[in-house]
């Protein structure tokens, strides 16, 4: 079953003033909310690539890349809209860091999955359990460039499909919380979701890496240099950060500055670039 794949799709600040203005007369709105986004696959860094929203009768897509911040910051930070979400950490902990945007006012649908023991949790899996829908392209879309543009038709039929759902697996997953007496402790979680505090620190990225705990502290502020060198190089070049180096292998770095020797770089980089950044990655490696 292929959903309907009429929608708007909104690319100006214009257009978005204009939809977010057509919820000012309502006390309340409930919409389904899914987002797509680049996340170190493909380019540096996080950004939000694609918002598609669905109140029940009209599909709208939105490209965050024509859109101002402040605006994108007043549709999401809107209390009064109720945002039924899939797993929604992950998209809380973009906006939160890369944009300083916190999603208020939402139903993550995720924990009502794990309270109710469902044997298979990805969203995909439920919407084939609870309404019969079998969608397809899963797999070809989960490493799929969304900063792409023009976006393809079939990707956004993918992008629009996901949230279709979302509202009608709200009220089974409301009902059967209700009828297992799950439903005091489904929004207990759900508040915890929306309450953490998703700020991250730069360095976790490297601090959390398997053997930096049992790195000796000065071992471990040369991981972290380590790790600012691939960072800028992968910031400068706009290529993801594990392109230059998987994150376990600083640890070999910092035991072994001569394992940089043996390093493969990707072929974008000129031989004269090569050895600066091997050059700057050891050097940092003997200053321990």
């Amino acid at each position: 079953m292929i959903p309907n794949l009429n929608y708007t799709f909104i690319k100006t600040n214009k257009e978005f003033s204009s939809f977010i203005r057509t919820f000012e007369d309502k006390k309340s709105t409930t919409l389904a909310l899914d987002t797509e986004a680049e996340l170190n696959l493909h380019a540096y860094g996080e950004t939000l690539c694609l918002v598609q929203i669905f109140d029940g009768e009209n599909k709208t897509l939105i490209d965050p890349f024509k859109i101002d911040t402040e605006l994108l910051k007043t549709f999401f930070e809107n209390r009064d809209i109720l945002k039924v979400i899939y797993d929604a950490a992950s998209d809380l902990s973009l906006l939160k860091n890369v944009y300083g945007i916190e999603i208020k006012s939402i139903l993550d649908l995720r924990p009502a999955v794990t309270l109710l023991n469902y044997p298979k949790q990805d969203l995909h899996s439920l919407i084939g359990a609870e309404l019969g829908v079998f969608l397809e392209n899963k797999a070809k879309f989960q490493q799929h460039n969304w900063t792409l543009r023009p976006i393809s038709p079939e990707a956004i039929e993918y992008a629009i499909s996901d949230v279709t759902y979302l509202l009608k697996l709200k009220d089974i997953l409301l009902k059967k919380l209700f009828e297992a007496q799950l439903l005091e402790s489904y929004i207990l979680n759900n508040l915890k979701i929306q309450n953490k505090d998703y700020t991250r620190n730069p360095e976790d990225k490297y601090s959390r890496i398997n053997g930096f705990r049992e790195l000796r502290d000065e071992e471990k502020l040369v991981a972290l240099e380590v790790g600012k060198i691939i960072e800028k190089y992968a910031c400068e070049y706009n290529i993801p950060s594990h392109w230059i180096l998987n994150k376990n292998d600083v640890i070999e770095i910092v035991k072994d500055p001569e394992y940089v020797d043996g390093m493969q770089l990707p072929n974008r980089f000129s031989k004269a670039s090569m050895l600066s950044i091997l050059s700057e990655l050891k050097s940092a490696a003997k200053r321990n």
